[in-house]
């Protein structure tokens, strides 16, 4: 029989060639390749408990093999909520179970699933209202642009034929372009407003008296002759184009800023004097406006509705613009008595002060009754036909889900058909393949990657650099990482800190898009080495990098080699491809693609471990030791665990009537022999396991011969005090 020293050297001198030398093993692979291929299909856990070969492949791997008779038993592991510490699994004190239940995606998953998370929908909401403030930036932009050039206008066709300056002018009185012809316009320029028979004065060419007044307007801020050339020294007067400019930064931008709301007062209260008929208001986008949000009205009010409520007095109090009416002067006919203005000075003044109340708080208002509305709307949202008809009906004024997203990613609803946004919200943004990345345009692929919708319309989990399920496992690690071996008020800092750096994490991680975003966070690398028992110290960025773009499959690869094999497991987890972006594809229902590799790894280690312990039962404790040492926290794990409490009973020849003490005073002898940190030292394991191969052998008359011999007379490297000697001594007189 081969020694234990030379067993555990042999297999441990390059671990990950061991390792792939098991893999190759006929049994071993099949096995393997039988789990890979079907792990990705298995939907729920009853699907997975009843393929035996898959579960009991998996409970070989996290050491449960004996356990796969407890099917019944293991359902309620797989499904516990490990977010919750009076689930299941966390209340078993066997951390096995726990570990096992991580590595599936069948505890609460639903708990995950929503249209947005928390992080998606903040984002949309402060997207929505950064639009207002970039629309804000591009009027005056577009302003400045107008300003300069309508000055080197000749002749019409310099605006007509110029997109920017035809948008302007067709934007400033609240016309979309896209519904307006050349042609059109320019018959509209070059009318005669004093010529009963020009363009703009002849009815037949417009859809309605409303219509007609607002191209009435238009004409009369130009100076062109019929035939297009200027009837004037410029297109414009510089009142002309000041009352353009003006009318442009008040009605492109959707939110009044406190300036345009004082312009739009100047304004209204000149206008309104020159104001002799109703068409003549609701023609004027920018007087209609200014009514309808004095008025507390909805910004849906059509002319014909406005109308009517001067017409039909049951019609205003129904409505709620009874108020309104009886504001201005005119008759019940829709015209004005003779010799009246269209208001006193006084109902100018009235009306004034209500516009100037209102809109100093609409902005704030809008936003916060948005993103309440928002909120409350996206978090009933179930599936894809939920997002296209959510709504508060009770706020018809409100934007939609759909309206507020398409303009949180810049996207004009003329832009896409609703059958195109269907198939953009059920696409996979992460695929290059997909329909939305096919379309070339990173604003859809950015609202895709926003909601959370899979191929048929339904919900999925997120897609995000780290499950939650890896999240709890981060966390719990790092916090036992640092309150490791505190006691007292120390102990309680150190857990405080913890708490406030997971806290923390939690929320930067969710934020995370690609590696770089990742490594470039000082704070969020350094959690994630130290929850994964690695020095940040030790580390370079580089390294890091280096690790994240490896294939964790490549047996010849960075992470299957000595220097990268302390990341494997940790990267493994994170949901990043091979370019360190986020990816689906290592998210399957059943298993993630990490968990996978990780359950994978575990399998060879165990399978390692059995053959080995065929041959040498001293080997497989010992490599079953070098696995697990550094997940002990307490002297209470390695008591609980017999085959790790044998490899420390056997290392320092404790007697076995040590296991009949007192638990309490067990323990306290084990902290005496040596400290739980030096079992997350590597070197000083390795060590200690060496000493524990050589004082195996020489009990079990192996090779006592062997080099192993030498380290009995140099200690374990992990230390016994001269009276703690004297305790073991005594003990095994007994």
């Amino acid at each position: 029989m081969i020694s234990t020293y030379l067993g555990y050297v042999t297999a441990t001198k390059d671990m990950a060639s061991t390792l792939a030398r098991i893999a190759k093993q006929a049994a071993v692979k099949g096995d393997q390749q039988y789990y890979d291929t079907h792990i990705g299909k298995v939907k729920n856990v009853d699907e997975f408990l009843s393929d035996y070969k898959l579960y009991s492949y998996a409970m070989k791997a996290y050491g449960l093999e004996d356990m796969t008779y407890a099917k019944a038993f293991m359902k309620k592991v797989l499904t516990s909520d490990l977010s919750d510490t009076s689930s299941f699994a966390n209340k078993l004190t066997d951390s096995r179970y726990r570990q096992f239940a991580a590595a599936f995606n069948f505890g609460s998953k639903s708990k995950n699933q929503a249209a947005q998370s928390d992080t998606q929908k903040s984002d949309t909401i402060g997207l929505y209202e950064q639009s207002f403030a970039d629309e804000t930036t591009l009027a005056k932009k577009e302003s400045k642009f107008y300003d300069t050039w309508i000055d080197k206008v000749s002749n019409v066709d310099d605006i007509v034929n110029n997109t920017r300056m035809r948008d302007y002018v067709l934007r400033a009185h609240g016309i979309n372009p896209d519904h307006i012809s050349k042609t059109f316009l320019k018959s509209v320029l070059t009318s005669d407003i004093n010529d009963p028979n020009s363009f703009v004065n002849t009815a037949g060419n417009f859809s309605s008296a409303a219509t007609q007044a607002t191209y009435k307007l238009i004409a009369s801020q130009f100076n062109f002759n019929a035939d297009g050339t200027l009837s004037a020294a410029t297109a414009q007067t510089a009142q002309q184009k000041a009352g353009m400019i003006s009318r442009y930064d008040s009605m492109v931008p959707s939110l009044l800023t406190p300036t345009a709301a004082t312009s739009n007062d100047d304004y209204y209260r000149q206008a309104i004097t020159e104001v002799t008929s109703l068409n003549e208001i609701t023609g004027d986008n920018r007087l209609f406006s200014y009514i309808k949000a004095a008025f507390g009205l909805s910004s849906k009010l059509t002319p014909a509705q406005f109308n009517l409520a001067f017409t039909n007095s049951d019609y205003a109090a129904i409505t709620g613009m009874a108020d309104m009416v009886s504001h201005f002067n005119f008759a019940s006919d829709g015209s004005l008595p003779a010799g009246q203005t269209a208001q006193t000075a006084q109902a100018i003044d009235d009306i004034s002060t209500k516009y100037l109340t209102k809109a100093k708080d609409a902005k704030q208002a809008l936003f916060k009754d948005a993103e309440s509305h928002y909120k409350t709307a996206v978090g009933g949202i179930k599936t894809i036909e939920d997002f296209f008809a959510a709504n508060d009906k009770k706020n018809k004024d409100l934007p939609t889900i759909e309206d507020m997203a398409l303009r949180a990613f810049g996207i004009d609803r003329n832009e896409v058909s609703r059958d195109q946004l269907r198939k953009i919200l059920e696409s996979d943004p992460y695929d290059s393949k997909s329909y939305v990345n096919s379309l070339k345009d990173e604003r859809f692929v950015e609202l895709a990657k926003a909601f959370n919708f899979d191929s048929k319309g339904n919900l999925r989990d997120p897609v995000v650099a780290l499950s939650q399920t890896s999240i709890n496992s981060f966390i719990s690690a790092y916090s036992k990482a640092k309150t490791f071996g505190l006691t007292g008020e120390m102990r309680d800092k150190a857990v405080k800190d913890a708490k406030d750096a997971a806290t923390e994490f939690s929320k930067s991680i969710a934020k995370i898009e690609n590696v770089e975003e990742l490594l470039s966070d000082k704070k969020l690398t350094e959690f994630i080495l130290v929850a994964n028992n690695i020095d940040p110290k030790t580390v370079d960025k580089n390294a890091l990098k280096k690790a994240f773009a490896a294939d964790p499959e490549d047996a010849k690869g960075f992470l299957n080699t000595p220097a990268g094999q302390q990341f494997k497991a940790m990267v493994n987890v994170f949901n990043f491809d091979a370019k360190g972006n986020l990816t689906t594809a290592k998210i399957e229902s059943g298993q993630n693609k990490g968990a996978r590799l990780a359950t994978n790894d575990l399998y060879l280690h165990q399978s390692l471990e059995t053959q080995e312990g065929a041959s040498n039962e001293g080997v497989r404790l010992a490599l079953y030791f070098q696995r697990k040492a550094s997940q002990v926290n307490s002297v209470y794990d390695i008591m609980s665990d017999p085959a790790l409490y044998n490899v420390i009973k056997t290392t320092y020849s404790l007697p076995t009537s040590m296991s009949n003490m007192d638990v309490t005073r067990q323990a306290k002898m084990l902290e005496k022999l040596f400290p739980i940190k030096d079992l997350h030292d590597a070197g000083k394991v390795d060590h200690l396991l060496k000493r524990f191969s050589a004082v195996y052998d020489a009990a079990n008359g192996v090779n006592t011969a062997s080099p192993a011999s030498a380290i009995l007379t140099r200690g374990s490297g992990i230390g016994m005090s001269a009276d703690l000697m004297l305790s073991i001594a005594q003990l095994r007189s007994r």
